[in-house]
């Protein structure tokens, strides 16, 4: 069944609602003509929102991963999903239904609840668009990104460039296939599941390190989430480019693309602060429950700048206000 302009047909709608998320938690869950719903609370609320817009492969995936993140980079445990889904006119009923799976099946993997939102058919977009809005409960101490002190080093999760590598992968897979072949670029693909473009599960290995800031760089990649760190916690950062973990494919595609890893997606990747022997402790937690990660770079006096140690030289590490993803998708 095409899709006209507007809201969804009821009976179509409550056949989808079947995905939206059942529990105790939950004391008015999403309904037909409810405008909202009522949760259980905590004294203390982290929220956030964010729009998926560059691809539409996997939407829900991305959507659930992107907003958790957030709540976990804040130090917090994400809980409620609620979510704006944009519809171009002609969409197949069988493609939002698929799209209604995928957000169920993601949000119970990431131990959300999906509670509702608003879905419509609207001329106003030319592909699907989901905006996601997630309540997380925070229970010990915040991590904000400008929380880094002085004398810290910082970790990362994972590599540089995981989510855009995956997009620009199914995205262009021809010309990634004609770079690395059909059995690479398959696997590229999939690293969307394996390791994840989530950080939730990071959150919970950490929740006994005591760290100081945290944050979940997306667009822009980790460039970017360096220098917001820095320029929040009103500190230097000096980051040593060999510690930085890039795969190969991703090398070999930004390479033919002109881009750089650095300035890439790159959710699924977890930046933090803390001190050096807490570092060291995270580090080997991580490795001991099978997750990259290392020690790229140490917190430094503010006139000291933001660098990159690459090959003897002292480099700024630039701020992407555009992702390198628009390039490679132009």
């Amino acid at each position: 069944m095409k899709l006209e302009q507007g809201k969804l047909p009821v009976e179509l709608l409550e056949s989808l609602l079947k995905f939206t998320s059942k529990s105790d938690d939950v004391f008015v869950g999403a309904y037909t003509g409810e405008d909202a719903a009522i949760v259980k609370g905590e004294k203390k609320l982290i929220v956030t929102s964010d729009p998926i817009t560059f691809t539409t492969e996997n939407i829900g995936t991305y959507t659930v991963a992107i907003n958790s993140n957030d709540i976990v980079a804040m130090g917090g445990t994400p809980r409620y999903l609620t979510t704006t889904i944009l519809l171009p006119l002609g969409t197949d009923s069988k493609t939002v239904e698929k799209l209604f799976k995928e957000l169920h099946d993601s949000s119970e993997n990431a131990g959300l609840l999906w509670v509702g939102g608003h879905t419509e058919v609207t001329d106003a977009v030319n592909r699907i668009v989901v905006s996601g809005h997630v309540v997380g409960f925070l229970h010990g101490q915040e991590t904000p990104t400008g929380g880094a002190k002085v004398g810290e080093e910082i970790v990362m999760t994972k590599w540089a460039g995981l989510e855009g590598t995956t997009i620009i992968a199914r995205e262009k897979r021809e010309f990634v296939e004609k770079l690395l072949g059909k059995q690479k670029t398959e696997a590229i693909i999939h690293w969307t599941e394996q390791p994840g473009i989530s950080i939730t599960r990071e959150g919970e290995i950490l929740r006994n390190i005591k760290i100081s800031a945290a944050h979940d760089p997306t667009e822009g990649g980790i460039a970017t989430g360096i220098n917001e760190i820095a320029q929040r916690s009103q500190i230097g950062i000096e980051i040593f480019y060999e510690r930085i973990n890039i795969k190969e494919e991703t090398r070999v595609i930004c390479d033919a693309l002109n881009i750089d890893p650095l300035g890439l997606l790159s959710s699924g990747v977890f930046l933090f602060t803390t001190s050096p022997q807490e570092a060291d402790r995270a580090v080997e937690k991580l490795h001991s429950a099978g997750i990259e990660a290392s020690v790229i770079g140490k917190i430094t006096e503010k006139e000291r700048g933001i660098t990159l140690k690459y090959n003897g030289k002292s480099l700024p590490i630039p701020l992407y206000t555009k992702d390198e993803i628009i390039k490679a998708l132009q």
